[in-house]
């Protein structure tokens, strides 16, 4: 069984997208479809870093607004850090509170 890591993946699909992308942009493969919409392919990469920006900006804004509180998890750790400040006064530490 073949184990890729996240970085050997992204590198696998860069060269499936760069190995054609490269073929028809420096004139090795010649088609009338290449030589019809040259432009539109070397824009392609372009498009695609923009595509990949819009993704990303959603992505993070989305998480950002679907976040959830939890409250008792809050109301847990404060019990925690009060249980430690505690601990650490008998210990013989002060705080400068």
């Amino acid at each position: 069984m073949l184990i890729m890591t996240n970085l050997q993946r992204w590198l696998f699909y860069a060269t499936l997208f760069a190995v054609p992308y490269l073929a028809i942009v420096l004139g090795t493969v010649q088609t009338a479809l290449t030589s019809k919409y040259l432009l539109h392919i070397q824009l392609l990469p372009l498009l695609l870093l923009i595509l990949f920006g819009i993704y990303s900006v959603w992505t993070v804004l989305y998480r950002t607004f679907t976040f959830n509180d939890c409250p008792e998890a809050a109301k847990e750790l404060q019990e925690e850090i009060l249980e430690a400040r505690k601990d650490l006064i008998a210990k013989g530490f002060k705080f400068r509170d």
